[in-house]
């Protein structure tokens, strides 16, 4: 954690992300540039485009949508070398089972494995600012692990999001975005 950037280095480093896309874009290079595990990315670069584009905003507020942030755990999930079942590739120190021992669909859809069951609808779980987010549609509730490592609780807010309190609506009515 001492090693990661603070929350103005992230938005600064994701402003440049986006301004290098973009001029790779005007010189005719259409590429495309994927950030992982900080689902807030996506939002920002939403708010963002909202200033500066908000017909090009539009489109990035439907594919968020249609994304719905992180899937970990319902989307997506990671099956070991031997066989452990994980909810993905960072949750490791939690297995639900073995693909050796017991069928995948079986374990993936076991509701007595609580932490499973409860990432499937994990934003009814998300507390502290996640789950005070206008956002948590489009950002899933961000990256779950994260929160457990950091909080030891898994449904606590991600420390790693970068919007402002503004951004995110704290102190608003949620609304429908």
């Amino acid at each position: 954690m001492e090693e990661d950037l603070n929350h103005d280095e992230t938005r600064a480093m994701v402003d440049l992300l986006i301004d290098e896309t973009k001029a790779l874009y005007d010189d005719g290079l259409k590429k495309e540039v994927l950030t992982v595990d900080n689902h807030a990315d996506g939002v920002y670069l939403y708010l963002r485009l909202l200033k500066e584009n908000p017909e090009r905003a539009a489109d990035v507020l439907d594919l968020l949508k249609m994304n719905g942030g992180n899937s970990t755990g319902h989307g997506i999930g990671c099956v070991s070398w031997d066989g452990s079942v994980h909810a993905d590739q960072f949750w490791r120190h939690h297995t639900f089972g073995n693909v050796r021992t017991r069928r995948f669909s079986e374990i993936w859809t076991d509701p007595e494995i609580p932490i499973l069951a409860g990432l499937k609808e994990k934003k009814l779980h998300v507390t502290g600012r996640c789950g005070s987010c206008k956002y948590l549609d489009l950002c899933g509730g961000n990256f779950r692990a994260r929160a457990e490592a950091v909080t030891g609780d898994p449904w606590a807010s991600d420390p790693a999001c970068f919007l402002t309190d503004d951004e995110i609506g704290l102190g608003e009515e949620k609304a429908a975005i």
